[in-house]
């Protein structure tokens, strides 16, 4: 979680000047067009009017500003610990010296049934750079790559709020392509606001522009709560926060698609030696591997020149193979984390007296794919 103080990038739009955020050192662009604001909404002149304790509807743009002068900020870390139901859709479009990108992120949670889903999608020039998503936090879990879904498993599902766990992630990696998840909201407390209202969705937006930016802020409730934050500055400068909780929010596992293996991808390993004739490889799964699977699902294999010298499944715990020109290899697997899983503190061993360069890869027999392989 993070502390006190601490923000996730892209924490703060600069009123006067935002400046131009860059994801990965891409830059970021589009053009998606304003949704409109609601029919039949009312406009309400913004010079001084009675508004005691910001009780009127629609606000006026001086009771707005208290508003949110005091709100201070609109943080998706409060709302989800406020919320067992809760989604944010967030945009973030550029332009800069002729290259055209966007980011899209979504992520929901629905802690009544245990789902949460993150989908990330990130366009440079119209060309798809990352484009997932995973709704996990039950023995079955969904992927989507590209446009193709996916079924995967998880044998030891453990649910965790996305909103915090992503928190938690862009604290320890800063540079990392992460959600906007926080907007100081209490910067825009000094311009002049037209504000709209539909009493009986007790939905207010508010507008307003300064030298370089437009901006549109949506509320609903008597007590007005903000939903929405929109920023643009002309055609290449795009930033849009929108939040749902409660029954809007709606996380659907899928079943009958395709077979997803399990995402590893073997790391370096911690040790690679030549001891007298024998050769030892030393690996352990990642810290972050999460999608455990029963051990007798998965072969671990030595490769060589691009061809299997030994294998086995990895609940056989160890194997010897010996070729008829005396090349032997020994590989040995200790399940040192969930019982009977593939999963975080595993190791494996690979020792041979070949003196061919070697590596390993897994594969995933319920899903019949290398597991380091792309799902397209």
């Amino acid at each position: 979680m993070v502390g006190d103080g601490q923000r996730l990038p892209w924490h703060t739009l600069l009123t006067d000047a935002l400046p131009r955020v860059a994801v990965s050192r891409a830059t970021l662009i589009a053009a998606i067009m304003l949704s409109s604001l609601c029919a039949g909404c009312i406009e309400v002149p913004t010079s001084a009017r009675p508004c005691p304790e910001n009780t009127c509807f629609p606000l006026t743009s001086g009771a707005f500003n208290e508003l949110i002068a005091d709100d201070g900020a609109f943080d998706v870390l409060t709302l989800a610990s406020e919320h067992e139901r809760l989604q944010v859709r967030s945009t973030l479009v550029q332009e800069i010296h002729g290259e055209r990108g966007e980011m899209h992120w979504d992520v929901a949670k629905d802690e009544l049934i245990g789902l949460r889903s993150v989908s990330t999608r990130y366009f440079v020039s119209g060309i798809p750079i990352i484009d997932t998503q995973l709704v996990d936090g039950q023995g079955v879990t969904n992927v989507r790559s590209g446009s193709g879904w996916y079924q995967g498993r998880d044998a030891s599902p453990n649910y965790a709020d996305p909103f915090f766990d992503l928190a938690q992630r862009a604290a320890g990696d800063p540079d990392g392509i992460w959600p906007p998840f926080y907007f100081d909201v209490s910067q825009l407390s000094d311009l002049s606001w037209t504000i709209t209202g539909d009493a009986l969705s007790s939905q207010q937006v508010a507008s307003a522009s300064n030298d370089t930016h437009d901006f549109i802020i949506e509320l609903v409730g008597l007590s007005p709560q903000i939903t929405a934050i929109e920023v643009y500055s002309g055609e290449d400068y795009e930033f849009t926060l929108r939040v749902s909780t409660g029954e809007q929010v709606v996380i659907e596992l899928q079943e009958d698609l395709p077979r997803a293996h399990v995402p590893l991808i073997p790391q370096p390993p911690s040790l690679l030696g030549i001891y007298g004739d024998t050769t030892v490889l030393i690996g352990a799964i990642p810290e972050d591997f999460t999608s455990e699977a029963h051990l007798s699902e998965i072969e671990i294999h030595a490769i060589a020149g691009g061809f299997t010298t030994a294998s086995m499944p990895l609940d056989s715990d160890e194997i010897n193979v010996t070729s008829q020109d005396g090349t032997w290899w020994k590989i040995e697997w200790v399940d040192a984390g969930h019982r009977d899983l593939i999963s975080t503190l595993d190791t494996y061993y690979v020792r041979t007296n070949s003196t061919a360069e070697f590596s390993v890869r897994f594969y995933d027999l319920w899903a019949e794919s290398w597991t380091d392989q792309s799902l397209d």
